[in-house]
């Protein structure tokens, strides 16, 4: 199942962010051991006064180094701390405004989609015939006599092989043994004169397609006729390869 790149975001964002906290856990177990470590190390007190006097110049330095390791220490953690709410602030922000800016396209998709069909709706209903208006009612006229149709007579363009060569086979594909069917569309006008071939069914082999194309191009053909009246018209030229066995 394939993740969407929204979800794929949150996921990195999160663990981001878990991975901030840790290291922001990480520097407060730091310097909490630090600092038990220096007090753990700092010279024990006695009741005599020079040894007193003595122990604190001692630990004055050490002291003074655990207390500016502790700020130092408290001042990273909070600017860390910053850094992470702030970019947290961010991306919240992003996300806010990702989130605006896609339901603000889904509205304008869907104004458009309305404003689309209203527009065909109104065209639909102009172009619709207007009923007529009701005309006073006259004595209805006498049925016409039925016609009688006769068939349309149609004959249909042909192809006139006495007027040209056939195709002939191509040596090479004699060779190939290549065999199969060719179908030609020629566009002819009202005088049967060609305007066009193109190969509408190819044998699969193209030395005989080639063939076939050029040999139907040569040729003259009968016009296709509607009760006897010449008319432009596209004839199909069917020629089947098939070697001798």
């Amino acid at each position: 199942m394939t993740e969407s790149p929204s979800s794929s975001r949150g996921l990195l964002a999160r663990i981001a962010q878990s991975a901030e906290y840790s290291i922001a856990a990480a520097l407060l177990l730091v310097c909490a051991v630090v600092g038990a470590s220096l007090w753990w190390l700092s010279p024990a007190k006695t009741d005599e006064t020079d040894v007193i006097e003595a122990t604190d110049s001692a630990a004055a330095g050490p002291a003074a180094d655990e207390r500016e390791a502790l700020d130092e220490a408290k001042r990273r953690l909070g600017e860390r701390f910053s850094a992470i709410d702030e970019q947290q602030r961010r991306r919240t922000a992003e996300d806010e405004s990702r989130r605006e800016r896609q339901k603000a396209e889904a509205a304008s998709a869907a104004a458009e989609a309305r404003r689309e069909a209203e527009l065909a709706a109104q065209a639909r209903q102009q172009a619709e015939p207007r009923a007529p208006e009701a005309a006073p009612r006259a004595a209805a006229p006498p049925a016409p006599a039925p016609v009688v149709k006769r068939p349309v007579e149609i004959v249909d363009a042909a192809i006139d092989w006495s007027s040209c060569r056939r195709p002939q086979y191509p040596s090479g594909s004699v060779r190939r043994s290549e065999e199969g069917v060719v179908v030609i569309a020629a566009d002819l006008d009202a005088a049967a004169n060609i305007r066009q071939t193109r190969i509408t069914q190819s044998s699969g082999h193209e030395a005989l397609d080639r063939v076939t194309l050029e040999a139907v191009g040569k040729c003259r053909f009968t016009p296709a006729r509607e009760d006897g009246v010449a008319k432009a018209a596209t004839a199909q030229v069917r020629f089947n390869w098939k070697l001798q066995k």
